[in-house]
């Protein structure tokens, strides 16, 4: 049996050095005792909803690294905004805060800019490069992330869709050769776009009285096995070439648990299910990675962020955040407000884009949305997710900006409007309730925040921010149960609990907390890795 195990285990890696030959990839120079890393990122999965996983045995595999092979499982505060965007600026290059949100209005061009957006992820990756330390994946690979990282080869990133330059000149024969090499994976895609059917159906009945229409629902299945599983399984078939090839460090984002708990909620079973799927795609790997000949290969295994379950603004209010902005300004102004386009679809269906194609684009759809740009509008409203935006560069003294946002406040039902206030401050409105922060954070936060001081600090850093509005209008605070401006059911980007709290799993011999106390955060992970590969750990942005 041993034997049988061993020369299915050759067979395995030949098959990923094979493809690695025809694709006329180059390896690594390196020894096999040269330190490599594996670094598996599932998307929006909290620190609860990991631990809720485990104990109910759908991530088996991970239950094993805990049991058997030495892993520890540790919280990480996400920071602000909580959004894969803002946490791969720090984790790649050690730049905090460096958006505001996934959507927003850039301080240089004017433009608003959605963070899945192709032009708007590259030229923040350039932001980040001049400010930023060191690129993490500097010689590696990166697969489905915001930015490249400084990867060699980056694959249907926001800043490189598609696949990269290996694939895309291959040739028939190569292609079809990769096919049936990886036949499992391939009818796994295919299975599971029948059961993705399957819950399409569901939904459409479980939401008759909320007036869903069916052929927009099946329309978009094959959009969500796009995301859900032709990527995932696509990603796995890459990064073990790229093991099999010896790459030093090699970054990958699983996004179905992210894109299902939008749709559906972080804690449905729905995007519970998809988690079984990312489990054992992540065994694979790390099988794959320590049968490695060409490296020593450690595999992190870590979130960017949490989740909440929400309820969207316009199912709260009965309108969008757009309107309610409009009613309140014109009211304040005493005449009509011009006011930019809002687009509150969120993130889902768009992430398939990363796929890259005309024809891909055919064959997974995504929801339109409007430009949002109107350049002679007097307020503009930016809100995909549970922080937005105000612009209203009208305005001119802190007393009409503060009378403004009391208007806002009390008239909107929106839980937190926020204003800068001098350096390292700002003031919050809750309803007619006013905040000074940091002061009285706990009475806007709660002082059971996991993240107290941190969320506080880095809220302030946000409000102060270029490309933030003049108001910042936040989907939750103490008290009141989170809200999204976009139309969806699990959302990020805030500071409630939830979406703040990510996870870290890695081998206990690994130092996290080199860098000194306090919560672990993307900064802590991203020393960790470059003590662990022998580069230069430490550098941060000022």
């Amino acid at each position: 049996m041993s034997r049988l195990k061993t020369l299915l285990k050759r067979i395995q890696l030949g098959r990923s050095e094979w493809l690695a030959t025809l694709l006329q990839l180059p390896r690594t120079e390196a020894s096999p005792s040269t330190r490599g890393l594996v670094m598996i990122q599932i998307d929006g999965l909290s620190h609860a909803q990991i631990q809720h996983a485990l104990e109910r045995g759908r991530m088996p595999f991970l239950q094993k690294l805990l049991r058997r092979k030495g892993y520890r499982l540790h919280r990480q505060y996400a920071g602000m905004p909580s959004s894969t965007a803002a946490f791969q600026g720090e984790l790649f290059y050690g730049v905090k805060g460096v958006v505001p949100a996934f959507s927003f209005r850039d301080s240089d061009s004017g433009e608003m800019v959605r963070m899945f957006e192709p032009g708007a992820a590259s030229d923040v990756e350039r932001q980040l490069e001049e400010r930023g330390g060191e690129p993490l994946l500097q010689g590696g690979s990166a697969y489905v992330d915001n930015y490249t990282g400084g990867a060699a080869e980056a694959h249907y990133c926001a800043s490189a869709l598609g696949w990269g330059p290996g694939l895309r000149r291959a040739n028939t024969l190569v292609v079809i050769l990769l096919f049936l090499s990886n036949i499992y994976s391939f009818i796994r895609i295919a299975v599971l776009f029948v059961v993705e059917l399957v819950l399409a159906i569901v939904d459409f009945c479980r939401g008759l009285l909320q007036g869903r229409n069916l052929v927009s629902e099946l329309k978009f299945v094959p959009t969500r096995v796009g995301i859900s599983i032709v990527l995932r399984e696509l990603v796995t078939i890459g990064v073990k070439v790229d093991i099999a090839r010896g790459l030093p460090i090699i970054h990958l984002n699983f996004l179905g648990y992210d894109e299902q708990a939008h749709r559906r909620g972080p804690k449905s079973l729905f995007a519970h299910w998809t988690l079984k799927g990312i489990d054992d795609a992540v065994g694979r790997l790390w099988r794959a990675a320590h049968r490695s000949h060409y490296r020593d290969y450690d595999v992190w295994i870590y979130s960017d962020h949490g989740q909440e379950d929400v309820i969207s603004y316009l199912r709260l209010t009965g309108r969008t955040i757009e309107e309610a902005v409009s009613s309140v300004f014109s009211d304040y102004c005493n005449r009509p407000v011009p006011l930019s386009l809002f687009a509150g679809h969120g993130v889902q269906t768009h992430r398939v884009r990363r796929l890259g194609g005309k024809r891909i684009q055919w064959l997974f759809p995504v929801k339109d949305q409007p430009s949002g740009d109107v350049t002679d509008a007097n307020v503009a409203v930016r809100g995909l997710g549970p922080v937005g935006f105000v612009y209203c560069d009208a305005l001119g003294e802190a007393k009409e900006r503060d009378a403004a946002a009391l208007e806002l406040a009390t008239k909107t039902q929106v839980p937190l409007v926020m204003v800068p206030n001098g350096p390292g401050r700002a003031i919050a409105w809750a309803g007619a309730a006013v905040y000074q922060l940091p002061e009285q954070s706990a009475d806007v936060f709660g002082a059971e925040h996991p993240f107290l001081h941190e969320v506080t600090d880095d809220l302030i850093t946000l409000c102060h921010h270029p490309s933030a509005g003049q108001f910042i209008l936040c989907g939750w605070r103490m008290g009141v149960d989170p809200c999204s401006f976009s139309n969806e059911n699990g959302a990020h980007g805030g500071a409630a609990p939830e979406e703040t709290s990510a996870f870290v799993l890695v081998p206990s011999t690994v130092d996290l907390y080199a860098g000194g106390s306090g919560p672990l955060r993307a900064t802590d992970l991203r020393n960790a890795a470059l003590i662990h590969l022998g580069r230069s750990a430490g550098q941060k942005e000022e």
